[in-house]
């Protein structure tokens, strides 16, 4: 019987095979998406039984690959994993913003999921209230009780300081930039007739396009 609990990140479905030499081999199939799995071979090259044939150590360092090293700790000790992979919200920022959009396995520690919820409030510009939504909260909580959605107050917080902290970037990045700077500005009227103006700054860095918007302020008054 297999009472370890690095099992649980494998399917219960083991097939048992044999490689071209003839060696027995179990085949685990890895429960994360996009993973084939690991072998364990049962018999030496000569037919003899392995001595590690019950040996879970390759099982444990691919779960770790997997699901990373925090999931797989607290899986085995029956807790959960409260020591985030990085304790601050804005290295999180970086990495999600380093690689493709993909739906991940592994749960997000509270750091990375307060970064995310800045990010979308952000970006879809959306209400600090809707975090108090009663359905969103049920979608957020399901299958995860351990886990805390921070108040508006707190995303509130944290999305003056990203700014803040954003703000200081750009300033660093402009003021030190090595190459010619692109100003533009735009105007225009909204719907209520209220009249608007922008200004953005252009540039080119590391490769890559970027554009800053620099300010908007509303014209108290337009002479025709």
């Amino acid at each position: 019987t297999w009472k370890s609990e690095i099992y649980q990140f494998f399917d219960s479905n083991v097939v048992t095979k044999k490689d071209d030499n003839g060696r027995i081999f179990q085949q685990f199939s890895c429960t994360a998406p996009g993973f084939k799995g690991v072998h364990r071979y049962q018999t030496k090259l000569d037919g003899e039984p392995a001595s590690d044939r019950s040996s879970t150590s390759n099982l444990k360092k691919h779960a770790e690959t997997c699901w990373g090293k925090d999931v797989v700790k607290a899986r085995l000790t029956g807790g959960v994993s409260n020591s985030p992979r990085d304790g601050n919200i804005f290295a999180s920022f970086a990495r999600t913003g380093q690689c493709p959009v993909k739906v991940s396995h592994r749960a997000h520690t509270e750091p990375e999921f307060r970064a995310h919820i800045v990010r979308w409030l952000a970006e879809a510009n959306r209400p600090f209230r809707i975090m108090e939504d009663r359905e969103l909260r049920e979608l957020l909580l399901a299958g995860r009780p351990e886990h805390t959605i921070p108040s508006r107050r707190a995303i509130g917080r944290d999305l003056n300081e990203a700014f803040y902290r954003c703000s200081k970037r750009i300033v660093n990045l402009l003021e030190n930039y090595n190459g010619r700077l692109s100003f533009a500005t735009d105007a225009w009227t909204s719907p209520n007739h209220r009249a608007f103006v922008a200004w953005t700054v252009h540039l080119q860095h590391e490769g890559h396009p970027l554009v800053f918007l620099l300010d908007v302020f509303e014209v108290p008054e337009v002479r025709l």
